[in-house]
């Protein structure tokens, strides 16, 4: 096979993964996406070309980098140098993995160790990405069913790592299929391989198709249900949020809000950053808190607020930070002379008597909200994105805190914004006692692309994850109320500034997924270990005997 044939495979593995994702792709074809990659690989073993490492990089580069740019181009739309940085360094590091599994396969063993090592290898990948400090969650492949979840109910026991998998083995399936498909003279392995992946595909999908139909939603009742109100308050970050005030902010969410809230409305939602005008934490709770200062003005509107609605609670998405005679965290930086100040972006949950508590987002976006492993990029920290009234890295929180409400019967949690994209983490609130889920967010630095569109979707694969009803507060949209199903029963349209009222019922169980996380990536992490372990044995043994 001449190498122009194999970047041609390499070309169509993109385009295939491209095709396959949402929010307009073809999720089936996330089955077959790797197949033409893995017959690359085939042609690299059997030339046993010299460098199989890096053969394997180079292949799947072309395929990966066409992958992030045509799934993520939106990037662009926040930072054209980022976006750049963002499209080679995953694809680069997607391809390190194909790579050591090239590496791996040059040693010529048994057709069932090269699948399972490369699954292995995968996860192991997708499992680093979500965990470190460079992480970016967008493309891990079981993201791929978040426009059909009737399909992956059964994420509750798995996660999205469980779609992985299923990805990763119909894959393997499909290329074992198209190696015997001369039906002549290898009717069984054909037939076996072609009844393998129909199987594999339909039982999970028609299993999970079963379980959607006859899943119970909770019914809503005086005793179980409050009344919620969700704000979409429609302000462009760019040519508006940093020419208002904090004030004028406020007025407009209530102005948006008021026509919903009833006596009966226990909770309001806010998306992320509402007021973006950086707040330090210990005054807004604090009884002499400087109304007098325009960045606080708006509080009193808080007051007005609890005295027309005495039951009514806020989710409210604030810029803060805290002050600190020391250097107390790694991102705080001094101002003066014993004067440091850590920066937040923060849910702050309101109730009659004033702040109730807040949560500082504990998954932030690398190069926007924080320069990954700072004691070696510290110096670069300067040059992180304002994406949300602070600048430089921000502080996090501790734990995933989720707050009970005066008349709410009921635990609250709040993830804020990219917060949304990671399972385990997001099952951490629920864990943690959290019997509703509102996510707070910003999408509108995107731009109409299909960034915001994915971002809401993944809300999709949470609701499932952990069988919990969604809140969502965008500021420019999608916002919507998603049941435990993953259903959208409430999406707004996009550039809309709008609230809507729902019913919202809690949930005490805790799911599969929910109690143990990402155990098969985990587990993969292990068995990876293993096989790099084993790997490393045969060439020592393979030299040796060479001697």
């Amino acid at each position: 096979m001449k190498k122009s044939r194999l970047v041609l495979l390499s070309v169509l593995a993109g385009v295939m993964l491209c095709l396959s994702w949402p929010p307009y792709g073809f999720p089936v074809l996330s089955f077959f996406a790797f197949v033409p990659l893995f017959f690359v690989s085939e042609e690299l073993v059997k030339r046993k070309v010299r460098f199989p490492f890096w053969n394997g990089v180079l292949f799947s580069f072309i395929s990966f980098l066409i992958w992030n740019v045509g799934t993520t181009w939106w990037i662009w739309n926040i930072t054209p140098v980022g976006s750049l940085a963002t499209f080679i360094l995953n694809a680069f590091f997607m391809s390190l993995f194909f790579g050591c599994w090239q590496r791996f396969r040059s040693l010529e063993l048994s057709p069932v160790t090269a699948p399972l090592a490369f699954i292995a290898f995968w996860c192991s990948w997708e499992y680093l990405h979500l965990n470190w400090d460079i992480t970016w969650p967008w493309l891990n492949l079981g993201n791929v069913f978040s426009s059909c979840p009737q399909f992956v109910q059964w994420y509750e026991f798995t996660g999205a790592f469980g779609g992985t998998v299923w990805i990763l083995v119909s894959n393997f399936l499909a290329f074992h299929l198209l190696r015997h498909r001369n039906f002549k003279t290898e009717t069984k392995l054909a037939t076996s391989f072609a009844v393998s992946l129909v199987l594999w595909i339909a039982l999970p999908a028609v299993g999970s198709l079963i379980r959607y139909s006859t899943y119970k939603l909770p019914v809503s009742n005086p005793e179980n249900s409050i009344e919620a109100v969700v704000v979409q308050q429609n302000t462009d970050p760019v040519e508006e949020q940093y020419e208002m005030s904090n004030l004028e902010h406020a007025e407009r969410l209530w102005t948006v809000a008021r026509p919903q809230i009833t006596p009966q409305t226990r909770l309001l939602v806010c998306p992320e950053t509402a007021i973006p005008w950086g707040l330090c934490s210990d005054a807004i709770g604090a009884p002499d808190c400087p109304v007098f200062n325009s960045t606080y003005a708006w509080l009193p509107l808080m007051d007005s607020l609890s005295a027309a609605y005495p039951k009514l609670n806020v989710i409210l998405g604030l810029s803060t930070y805290r002050i600190f005679d020391y250097k107390a965290t790694i991102t705080s930086h001094e101002v003066a002379p014993k004067t440091f100040v850590d920066s937040y972006n923060t849910a702050a949950y309101f109730t009659r008597n004033g702040l109730l508590g807040t949560y500082y987002k504990s998954k932030l976006v690398p190069g926007v909200e924080k320069m990954p492993y700072p004691q070696i990029f510290g110096f670069l920290e300067k040059l992180a994105i304002d994406l949300g009234g602070t600048s430089g890295s921000l502080g996090t929180d501790t734990v995933q805190r989720t707050f009970q409400l005066p008349d709410v019967p009921f635990k609250v949690g709040t993830a804020i914004c990219y917060e949304s994209a990671y399972g385990e983490h997001f099952g951490h609130f629920v864990r943690n006692g959290a019997q509703l889920m509102t996510v707070i967010t910003n999408d509108g630095w995107w731009g109409n692309t299909p960034g915001y569109k994915q971002h809401f979707l993944f809300s999709k694969l949470r609701a499932v994850e952990t069988r919990r009803t969604i809140l969502r507060a965008a500021n420019t949209g999608f916002s919507g109320l998603i049941n435990e199903r993953g259903d959208a029963v409430v999406q707004t349209e996009y550039a809309t500034r709008l609230a809507f009222r729902a019913n919202v019922c809690p949930n005490d169980q805790l799911t599969f997924y929910v109690r143990f996380g990402d155990y098969i990536a985990r587990f993969c992490v292990g068995l990876s270990v293993l096989i790099v372990l084993f790997g490393a044995f045969l060439r020592i043994r393979k030299r040796i005997s060479r001697k």
